[in-house]
């Protein structure tokens, strides 16, 4: 009798075992599921310009999945485009340790940093006298890259495929 009682305990922890592990893998596909759709929602927002909610919908992917390369690729466009340029660079950064060999973040990185050179040459413009040897490097520099940067050769950051 006790050894039929044994048998049946076993056999209760063993079923609730496989039962919890069935459950376990169901949430875990149910979670999957729903970041697959905040994904989508996430390009879908950010095709339709609406980065704020792009962004939240980003961010919240990578708490479920941080190393999701092209959703850090994303946010560094995102904070781009709203001149959140260490935000972008760090966010590309990441992307980049995911994926060393992405030239789309390499491209990106160059193109904010020429913007905040750009940034940086204007606030010496205009704190400095344009007509000492350096004013005048300046001034060549600033005007170089803007230039570069014109609407009619404007360098835009790379998208995702």
């Amino acid at each position: 009798m006790a050894r039929k009682l044994i048998l049946l305990l076993c056999f209760m922890g063993l079923s609730n075992i496989v039962g919890c592990a069935s459950t376990a893998e169901q949430e875990e596909a149910k979670n999957n599921t729903q970041i697959v759709a905040i994904q989508a929602e996430a390009e879908h927002a950010y095709k339709m310009a609406m980065l704020d909610q792009a962004e939240s919908l980003y961010l919240q992917v990578l708490n479920s999945v941080p190393n999701y390369a092209p959703a850090w690729f994303r946010l560094g466009n995102i904070y781009t485009r709203t001149s959140r340029h260490e935000a972008a660079i760090e966010a590309y950064m990441r992307c980049l340790q995911l994926e060393p060999e992405n030239q789309k973040s390499w491209y990106n990185i160059s193109l904010v940093r020429l913007k905040q050179a750009t940034q940086v040459l204007a606030s010496a413009k205009r704190q400095g006298d344009g007509n000492t040897p350096v004013g005048r490097q300046i001034n060549a520099l600033l005007d170089a890259l803007n230039d570069l940067q014109s609407n009619d050769r404007s360098p835009e950051p790379q998208e995702a495929q």
